[in-house]
């Protein structure tokens, strides 16, 4: 039984049926219309001229949100149909199930009912929650997993994917919390689709090794989301987390801890086919989620026109994917365990219709890494400034992010105007381009060929 499945049918019933006797209910529904492109930039050194302008992500989508409240009640619905021109895949369930590529989606964004006590509340169902000060970089924000499939989201919030959970709340006005529990397990949707233009980058089709002195390309099996085994649904596998947060006249203040599966799996490589020489030719690849515990905190300190920002998550033991090579020739298990802490320091200024961010961000992992694909001391750093203009109609805008262990970065003008209070349209781009070692591009650097132009429409209604 498709038991997240049942549970989204279970909430919009729920839903409808509370929706009944309308004459007793404040009822607001609205509906967005969106459409968005993103082409990619040709440049010099392209050889493929089919490769000029391809389209990299065509989305249309029509959204529904609908509010129901009464006294103390209250429900919420937000879903969408989605069309997917390139057929890159999406965290919605697939209407035309019997196609190999996949172009119409139905998503349950969010759909939970909401019960009011004054001092306390309980929300039951699908739900979205943010966690953290960090803007678009992940740190203690592990609530929620995220649309992997889409590199080109209009911002990070668009990535969330709702949870199927319990959450009870105390509401103070210095001290509140939230404590949840989490039944079914949410991984994050990763870009498998073969249509996606970001699966070449994460799951290349041959390894290259040398074995015997002699350098050769291992072909990799076909992967899909369904050689990856998601932990079984039950009581035992179960997620819990909470958040305190504090309102102070200085300073506000947060307080995370989670305990579950983490939304990434690790991948385990194995020798499918070998040649007469007993060389190995061809390698499948199965995926599992592992555990994950977090502790985290973050505060934010106005001082005038700036807000200073920090945060920082600890994951004790959290498991990391060893390389093919070290699982296939040296007989590694498929993951290590390493202690893991990553933090920020932001500081935003806003000053009229001017707006401007900057943050340091780092990640350092503890043990031996001799088995992974991964420094041990990550950090980047991000500048955003933007400005409005036509009474906030207009925003112009310029961000960047830079990796400081290789030196590649992403830069992204854009620009968005709203021309009623319905009708808006953005424009933007994404530059990305390697460090300077030619050996090395960099986390940025590896997405250069995805530099790209969007263009994108909303209507609201």
């Amino acid at each position: 039984m498709d038991i997240p499945g049942v549970a989204s049918k279970t909430i919009l019933s729920l839903l409808c049926l509370t929706a009944l006797p309308t004459w007793a209910l404040d009822l607001n529904l609205s509906t967005t219309l969106e459409e968005k492109a993103v082409f990619a930039i040709p440049t010099a050194d392209d050889e493929d001229d089919d490769r000029r302008w391809e389209t990299l992500q065509g989305d249309t989508s029509a959204e529904f949100k609908l509010d129901l409240s009464q006294d103390k009640h209250s429900a919420f619905v937000d879903c969408a149909l989605l069309y997917d021109a390139v057929g890159a895949g999406s965290s919605g369930v697939a209407l035309d199930r019997d196609s190999d590529i996949q172009h119409f989606f139905f998503k349950l964004k969010e759909g939970w009912y909401d019960y009011d006590g004054g001092f306390w509340s309980l929300r039951v169902g699908r739900q979205i929650n943010a966690w953290g000060a960090a803007d678009g970089l992940q740190v203690a924000d592990v609530l929620c997993p995220k649309d992997e499939t889409r590199l080109f989201s209009s911002d990070y919030s668009d990535s969330r994917l709702g949870i199927d959970a319990v959450r009870l709340s105390y509401n103070g006005t210095v001290l509140s919390a939230d404590a949840y529990w989490i039944p079914v397990f949410t991984p994050s949707t990763l870009p498998l689709a073969r249509k996606n233009p970001i699966r070449s980058l994460i799951m290349p089709s041959a390894v290259v090794t040398e074995i015997m002195d002699q350098k050769l390309s291992i072909k990799i099996h076909d992967f899909s989301q369904d050689d990856i085994d998601k932990p079984e649904t039950n009581l035992k596998n179960a997620e819990y987390a909470g958040r305190v947060s504090a309102y102070t006249p200085f300073a506000d203040f947060s307080l995370y801890g989670f305990w579950g599966w983490d939304d990434e799996p690790v991948i385990s490589y194995a020798i499918s086919k070998v040649n007469a020489y007993k060389i190995p030719t061809e390698i499948s690849l199965s995926g599992e989620y592992r555990k994950m515990g977090m502790v985290g905190l973050d505060t934010s300190i106005p001082a005038g026109p700036l807000v200073i920002r920090a945060e920082a998550a600890y994951f004790p033991g959290r498991y990391f994917g060893t390389t093919a090579m070290a699982q296939i020739l040296e007989n590694q298990d498929a993951y290590v365990q390493l202690s893991q802490l990553t933090f920020l320091a932001g500081l935003d200024f806003i000053a009229g219709d001017w707006t401007i961010t900057g943050q340091y961000y780092g990640d350092t992992v503890t043990g031996s890494r001799k088995f992974v694909d991964r420094k041990g001391y990550i950090h980047q750093a991000t500048l955003s400034i933007s400005k409005t203009f036509l009474g906030g109609n207009l925003e112009i805008g310029l961000a960047g992010m830079m990796e400081l262990n290789d030196f590649s970065f992403v830069i992204q003008p854009s620009i968005k105007y709203a021309a009623t209070d319905q009708l808006s349209f953005n424009l933007g781009a994404n530059f990305f381009r390697p460090g300077p070692d030619e050996d090395e591009p960099g986390t940025y650097g590896a997405y250069e060929d995805l530099s790209c132009v969007t263009l994108g429409a909303k209507f609201s209604f």
